[in-house]
């Protein structure tokens, strides 16, 4: 859009008498698009300035003055010649002087930019009259990143294009910088420099205007990716692939797009992977944010954290609960179990007084129902598990479903204390608390000199088919139509099938079993008879640590490293097989 002087000193108020003298062609005469290498005439210059109707004979007259009697006068460089003067290039002329060649008064000293004759006060009037822009391209409006640090940014986006500025696509965005070279009123599809994509995809063409935006659909939501699109004009071929739409945050991944979580927002452009109506909390870049804590899982909209997972204290003194829960729409409701030894349960941060070892269960549902729970276990480091008797805890567990000599035990020590009556088939007393990241003690022994079998414990119980299991024999023997070895032996249980009797007598593989470590991995020293012996596990959630103790002189008689996560929590219990008078406890635990 190119304009011609007239328009623009009509801009700043310039008579027609001014305009005359231009046509008159005074190469000096400062229009605000001066000309390289002109000599002006002061008294030229000084009228230029004039924005009212002032005639030469006032001229004349101002000059006349000021050589009798107004003193010095300031003039400043001009040196692109555009009419505006560099404000530190400046000189004192004597009055009736004529001032320097290419200079003007001091009161046009206003350029920002004196080496450039397209940037001065008003170069882009229709962005701002008055700032001191660049107009490269002449087309009124001012160049949004200017080269010179000292000019006013202005709006245009492409400065060397006289196509390009704001509204120059009236019909398709009346202010947005568009390039329209046809000049039909729709913007440029592929457009240069920094002008906003229109949907003219033939720009060189007024017949063609608005075009169809088709966009790549790479994962075939429907949805299509902004960054990957082209014009079509009508009746034009699509490319295979490609949707009207332009809204795809994510277009590599099917459930990602706008309104995928329509619970959670029915418009925004969210990830649902696990398709529960909710938008996965991480997200990638450009893909909002949504509020499933856990998009993996249909049935996990709301998670929640028991902190910590393990708390320790004694009979009698409370235990800090504490929860904390995100996902779902946050209008949260708490409830823990069980409630009898909690001072509020329907709160995030309870108290609890166990009379015993306890796991507290909080369960938090949202105002949309949706729940999630976690666990925690108070442990009592002064009171040892009941395995039988009154108030027990634990259950016992016979492993053959038709068992030759059924177990037979005896309890002491107000039940903490378990012992076998009999030589009989593999037996456990399995206790409730599910344990994860805990510490667990407690004692074994032999109270007899007849025999040489089976002690032992289980942990990481799951149920009777799975579970780790420790047993310690003192004598080598062969039975059950194998090598029963002395010393420690770690087994893995995952019963597939019914057990029989060479799934815990026999050192090697079983259907049911797998062995972990042999005693030549741990010890071939079997146990010494009424030799009461010290145990701790340290069971964590890849590894456990199990070391024996002599308490006779605490010596360590063994201590090695169980590397298996298979069950990374579970129960407890005792073992024995096949041996009279072999007894366990009593036992406890605390926090790893």
């Amino acid at each position: 859009m190119q304009r011609s002087n007239l328009q623009i000193l009509g801009l700043y108020g310039l008579t027609l008498s001014v305009s005359l003298i231009t046509a008159c062609g005074d190469p000096c005469l400062d229009d605000g698009r001066g000309k390289a290498g002109a000599v002006c005439d002061p008294g030229n210059a000084d009228t230029n300035t004039e924005t009212g109707t002032g005639t030469e004979t006032d001229t004349q007259t101002s000059n006349t003055e000021t050589a009798e009697g107004d003193g010095d006068e300031t003039w400043c460089a001009d040196e692109d010649m555009d009419g505006f003067g560099d404000p530190d290039s400046c000189q004192e002329v004597p009055a009736g002087e004529t001032p320097p060649p290419g200079s003007v008064p001091q009161e046009q000293a206003t350029d920002c930019d004196d080496v450039d004759p397209n940037t001065f006060p008003g170069a882009a009037e229709l962005d701002d009259p008055l700032a001191c822009m660049t107009d490269a391209d002449d087309d009124g409006y001012g160049d949004d990143m200017p080269s010179n640090p000292n000019a006013v940014p202005g709006t245009d986006c492409d400065d060397n294009n006289d196509h390009a500025f704001p509204g120059a696509a009236e019909n398709e965005d009346p202010s947005a910088c568009m390039e329209d070279k046809d000049e039909d009123g729709w913007g440029d599809a592929n457009p240069g420099g920094g002008a906003t994509p229109g949907s003219d995809c033939a720009d060189d063409d007024a017949t063609i205007m608005s075009c169809d935006k088709w966009c790549q659909d790479m994962d075939m939501d429907m949805f299509g990716n902004p960054e990957v699109c082209v014009f079509v004009a009508p009746g034009g071929e699509v490319p295979a692939g490609y949707v009207q739409d332009d809204t795809d945050c994510l277009d590599t991944d099917p459930n990602a797009f706008p309104g995928a979580a329509e619970l959670d927002d029915p418009d925004a452009c969210m990830l649902d992977a696990d398709g529960d109506g909710w938008g996965d909390s991480d997200t990638p870049p450009g893909v909002m944010m949504g509020r499933d804590c856990d998009d993996t899982d249909v049935t996990r909209v709301v998670c929640v954290d028991a902190i910590p997972g393990c708390v320790d204290t004694t009979q009698g003194l409370e235990a800090q609960l504490m929860s904390m829960a995100s996902g779902g729409d946050g209008n949260y409701v708490y409830a823990w179990t069980p409630v009898e030894t909690l001072n509020d349960p329907a709160i995030p941060n309870p108290t609890a007084i166990p009379d015993a070892i306890t796991t507290y269960t909080i369960n938090v549902t949202d105002g949309s129902m949706n729940m999630g729970s976690d666990e925690i276990t108070v442990h009592l480091t002064d009171k040892p598990w009941i395995l039988d008797g009154p108030g027990a805890e634990c259950e016992e567990i016979e492993f053959l479903a038709e068992p030759d000599v059924p177990p037979v035990h005896s309890f002491s020590n107000g039940g903490t204390t378990v012992c076998t009556t009999s030589n009989s088939d593999p037996s456990a007393y399995v206790c409730p608390t599910v344990h994860q990241q805990s510490r667990i003690t407690g004692t074994m022994v032999v109270n007899t000199a007849s025999d040489d079998d089976m002690i032992g414990f289980v942990w990481g119980w799951q149920s009777a088919s799975q579970f780790y299991l420790f047993q310690w024999k003192q004598l080598p023997q062969p039975w059950f139509g194998c090598m029963g070895s002395a010393g420690m032996t770690i087994k893995k249980f995952d019963a597939t099938d019914v057990y029989v009797l060479d799934d815990f007598a026999c050192d090697n593989d079983t259907a049911n079993q797998t062995v972990l470590m042999t005693p030549d991995e741990t010890t071939t020293s079997g146990w010494i008879d009424n030799r009461e012996y010290g145990v701790e596990l340290l069971y964590d959630l890849t590894q456990t640590e199990i070391t024996i103790t002599d308490l006779s002189d605490n010596s360590v008689v063994a201590n090695f490293v169980v590397m298996d996560d298979s069950y990374p929590n579970g129960k407890f219990g005792t073992y024995d097989f096949s041996q009279e008078q072999a007894c366990n406890g009593p036992w406890q635990s605390n926090c790893l």
